[in-house]
């Protein structure tokens, strides 16, 4: 009996740590791979080397077509008293739109990144082990001492 609770407590802890970890991001390149784009490339040249598809279409007309890629830039992390130049850890950094402008031969005739068109915002279903802890360490101890008290009071 105890090895069917213990099995089913183990079982449990795992789907709510594990269940709850999708996240929905949009297809995207590096920066690394936009610098390497040049004015004049086809649409495939273009997808080719960013290694993805147009996430949007931003405009077409007779004369042009604006595709939009996504791109994630690369921050860093450092502790501020230790801030200099270069210092710090790579981490991954915000979505930035880049846009592609093509003309009636499908090649590319303007590049430039566009931070305001739209935002995409990362969604997360992730169970925070931070906010567990903060939830435990400032209200168990209200628990307890209200505990505390409740008992003291009741003892003869």
């Amino acid at each position: 009996m105890i090895e069917k609770r213990s099995f089913f407590f183990i079982n449990l802890i795992f789907l709510v740590l594990f269940s709850s970890c999708l996240v929905k991001a949009p297809r995207y390149t590096t920066a690394e791979k936009v610098f390497d784009l040049k004015l004049g490339m086809s649409k495939e040249e273009v997808s080719t080397a960013l290694n993805v598809k147009p996430y949007y279409l931003k405009s077409l007309v007779d004369t042009q077509s604006v595709l939009m890629y996504k791109y994630r830039v690369t921050d860093r992390a450092v502790l501020p008293f230790l801030l200099k130049e270069n210092n710090g850890k790579s981490v991954k950094g915000k979505y930035v739109n880049l846009m592609v402008s093509y003309n009636i031969h499908e090649k590319a005739t303007k590049i430039e990144s566009c931070n305001k068109c739209d935002e995409s915002a990362i969604e997360e279903k992730k169970f925070d082990v931070n906010k567990l802890v903060t939830f435990l360490t400032v209200t168990l101890p209200v628990v307890l001492v209200f505990l505390g008290i409740q008992y003291a009071g009741s003892t003869p």
